[in-house]
């Protein structure tokens, strides 16, 4: 297993749990997404258990462009949680984090739309929520570093990375994004789609056309109606072609007062995480050339350098 590396910023640090920031070691393309892992607080106090994954894809304003930028990465969504669960078992009873924004930014918050959204990153997270998300599941928050979206390729060799490096249960992995990590969600499930328990877009969108290659993965969609950033038209769409593909498990929730900023308000309902953790991959599925739950063949990986 690689060590961690240094993140250049003191955002991540953490004393009740484990939270580290690595490189992703091989990949399909010549480089890889650096990312923050965490482990639940009994991780290493029972060796023979294996834990529910949750992929966390963030959006398009908290990608790192600058040096040691990272940070911009976990202001918001499961990297939050983890950060208030900490500061929860230090002793903040109803914990919340201040993390700036990206210098590149210059104080312009990239989730206002013309709604006039507020920066709800310091919103606090409830203790129940902070305790079921850290307690009950590893999670895996890659930062993007290069270009826009998430390239479902490298990513899925960098679950397969975390799959050979922790013991995860491979028919429990989760998969949740907002918005440019909403489209991320949905495009890497229709790259592999039996490979994962659950999927969370929120304000996303996805290829209504392929809809029914995820028909039998349970879904949780949620989208504010007043985001003017990527209309609630995109999730839409998407509900429907599932609806129509007779898909198995749809639930919509959307949000009358929230923009683009739902994924708040959706992170932090208890409920979505009861849900997922009460979920796992359809029986028997696998995903195409999977084996002990790696998918991609070890000759279609290089070292990422």
């Amino acid at each position: 297993m690689a060590a961690p590396k240094d993140p250049g910023h003191h955002y991540a640090q953490t004393s009740k749990i484990a939270f580290d920031f690595y490189d992703q070691p091989t990949s399909t393309a010549p480089f890889g997404y650096e990312h923050y892992i965490s482990l639940p607080p009994t991780y290493g106090a029972s060796p023979e258990k294996s834990w529910p994954l949750i992929l966390f894809l963030h959006g398009a304003g908290e990608s790192q462009r600058g040096k040691n930028e990272s940070y911009a990465s976990i202001r918001h969504g499961v990297p939050k949680i983890i950060l208030c669960y900490d500061k929860y078992k230090t002793g903040m009873s109803t914990p919340s984090i201040d993390i700036p924004l990206a210098p590149r930014l210059r104080g312009r918050n990239p989730n206002k739309g013309k709604s006039g959204d507020a920066d709800l990153s310091t919103t606090p997270v409830s203790a129940e929520v902070c305790r079921i998300v850290a307690e009950e599941f590893i999670t895996v928050t890659p930062s993007l570093n290069m270009g826009y979206g998430w390239n479902h390729s490298i990513l899925t060799a960098l679950l397969d990375h975390i799959v050979q490096s922790y013991r995860v249960d491979i028919d429990r992995i989760h998969v949740t994004g907002f918005s440019m990590g909403g489209y991320g969600t949905w495009d890497l499930a229709l790259s592999t789609p039996h490979r994962f328990a659950t999927l969370m877009p929120i304000c996303g969108g996805g290829d209504e056309v392929r809809a029914k290659n995820i028909m039998h993965v349970p879904q949780w969609v949620h989208h504010g109606e007043r985001d003017d950033i990527i209309p609630i038209s995109a999730s839409m769409k998407m509900v429907e072609a599932l609806t129509d593909a007779e898909a198995e498990e749809v639930r919509f929730s959307r949000y009358p007062e929230a923009a683009h900023d739902s994924w708040t308000k959706a992170y932090g309902d208890i409920e979505v995480w009861r849900w997922m953790l009460s979920r796992r991959r359809e029986h028997g599925g696998k995903e195409i050339g999977e084996v002990d739950g790696v998918v991609v063949p070890a000759e279609n990986k290089v070292p990422v350098t």
